[in-house]
């Protein structure tokens, strides 16, 4: 996620959301492990996506699992 983070441009919280995310938690569950509000997790969630250029879940993990960044 680190790499993912750096070259995406995400903010460490994002980062922390979007690994969440990809391990298949739920909005309320991230939101009590952060203890931030749901309303609060699905806002990182939006712009993480944007940012990412994704519109799903299944898109973020898929994404994060093949993830390669350039010149490696």
């Amino acid at each position: 996620m680190a790499a993912v983070r750096e070259f995406y441009g995400l903010s460490a919280r994002e980062a922390e959301v979007a690994e969440l995310i990809a391990r298949g938690n739920t909005v309320a569950h991230i939101a009590e492990l952060l203890f931030v509000s749901e309303n609060t997790v699905r806002t990182h969630s939006k712009r993480i996506y944007v940012k990412l250029d994704i519109h799903k879940r299944q898109e973020l993990i898929a994404l994060v699992e093949s993830f390669e960044p350039e010149g490696r």
